[in-house]
């Protein structure tokens, strides 16, 4: 082999190493690059978890919020319902103690009548019942607690002072004229409350 050949054949080798070289540097840059898209998505999806919860805790807060109002009124309209007599508890009509002239067949369809009422109210009002406390069991799945305010230190970050009475103890909360709502630990509603003040 001539010297020339020998130079060339080291020139060739200079240059495979080279390029060698060269290849292992671009493939290192490439695997940096690809390293940092990778850690760069891994960070977009997590952002993008947290605003997707977030938004959706947002959107549960603004729907329960909403909704609250309906529940107050259901609460509302149980509490100053009128008391019917039991059907066992009224006299029947025609007997001592009724109103009614009624007697005999007369009294018995009468009677039947008012008690078949009463019976279906009694259904109603329990089946309101039971529609409010499943609708305290859906919030209670969806992170709603009721703030305990009767009995309480008033707390303003949780209570909504409306009246001061006289009492024992100063700021205890002695009547709730509204429920208020947490929802996962944040006051989405205070409670409207009654506190005492110490004479």
């Amino acid at each position: 082999m001539s010297d020339e050949q020998e130079q060339q054949q080291e020139n060739n080798t200079d240059q495979l190493q080279q390029d060698l070289d060269d290849a292992i540097k671009q493939a290192q840059a490439n695997l940096d690059g690809w390293k940092r898209t990778a850690a760069d998505f891994e960070n977009y999806k997590k952002r993008k978890e947290a605003e997707n919860k977030e938004l959706l805790e947002f959107a549960k807060e603004v729907t329960i919020t909403k909704l609250l109002p309906t529940i107050d009124s259901l609460e509302q309209a149980l509490r100053h319902l009128p008391q019917y007599p039991s059907p066992q508890s009224s006299p029947a009509r025609g007997e001592e103690g009724s109103s009614s002239p009624l007697t005999g067949e007369d009294a018995r369809r009468a009677d039947e009548g008012e008690n078949g009422f009463s019976k279906k109210y009694q259904s109603w009002q329990e089946g309101i019942n039971v529609l409010l406390k499943q609708l305290d069991k859906t919030l209670e799945d969806l992170g709603v607690k009721k703030i305990e305010a009767i009995g309480k230190k008033f707390d303003p970050y949780k209570h909504e002072a409306v009246r001061q009475v006289d009492g024992e103890e100063d700021d205890v909360v002695v009547d709730e004229l509204q429920t208020g709502f947490e929802l996962n630990g944040k006051v989405i509603r205070p409670s409207q409350v009654v506190i005492s003040k110490k004479k």
